[in-house]
């Protein structure tokens, strides 16, 4: 099994890729989302006002996530809880992910853990600007997840954007394929298709 690292900032258009990988490699891949491992928000940090900071790398189980590839790449299957966000109600439901030729692992932080990244065989940013990602992101929250306008742009303000620049766009420049989605993402994701179907041949 081999194994793709897809990172980038919020809105920057990951899971747009992830689905032009699905419709390509099909069946022959699984993915990992960082999403799935966010520890319990209770033990998450707090900001100056008192607010949970999703935005930080120890909001996630890394050692579960680590955990779970190395099974992966074992030839075993994972099974965890999905969660479905909604400011006002959160789903849950048992995922299991099958062993496959690929592993795609993608998430803010997947690159800020160093025995995560070392598993990578090809790590991909995804890249946009910060304008383009905040208008995204505004409309996923107020239209899908219910929140409000301000509440959009505080954790902009206060979580996001300084999640960009401590740990996420300087992982940029360890990455073999940057895609560039402001506009258009395709030809990125043929360059990262490109690269992933060379350790094939």
């Amino acid at each position: 099994m081999k194994i793709v690292a897809i990172t980038g900032g919020s809105g920057s258009g990951k899971s747009t890729v992830l689905n032009g990988l699905k419709d390509h490699f099909g069946d022959r891949l699984s993915m990992l989302s960082l999403d799935d491992y966010y520890r319990p928000k209770e033990v998450l940090p707090l900001d100056a006002n008192g607010e949970t900071n999703f935005d930080v790398p120890e909001a996630i189980d890394h050692p579960t996530l680590h955990a779970d590839m190395l099974k992966l790449a074992k030839g075993e299957q994972v099974s965890f809880e999905t969660y479905t966000y909604n400011k006002s109600l959160m789903q849950t439901e048992l995922a299991v992910i099958e062993p496959r030729e690929w592993l795609v692992v993608e998430g803010l932080f997947v690159l800020c853990y160093p025995a995560v990244a070392e598993l990578a065989d090809v790590k991909a940013y995804i890249d946009a600007s910060p304008e383009v990602r905040l208008a995204r992101r505004k409309h996923r929250d107020m239209t899908v997840r219910g929140y409000a306008p301000e509440e959009v742009e505080y954790q902009w303000k206060h979580h996001v954007r300084p999640a960009d620049l401590a740990h996420i766009e300087p992982c940029r420049a360890t990455c073999d394929v940057v895609i560039d989605n402001d506009e258009d993402w395709r030809a990125g994701l043929a360059q990262l298709i490109e690269q992933m179907e060379a350790l094939d041949a």
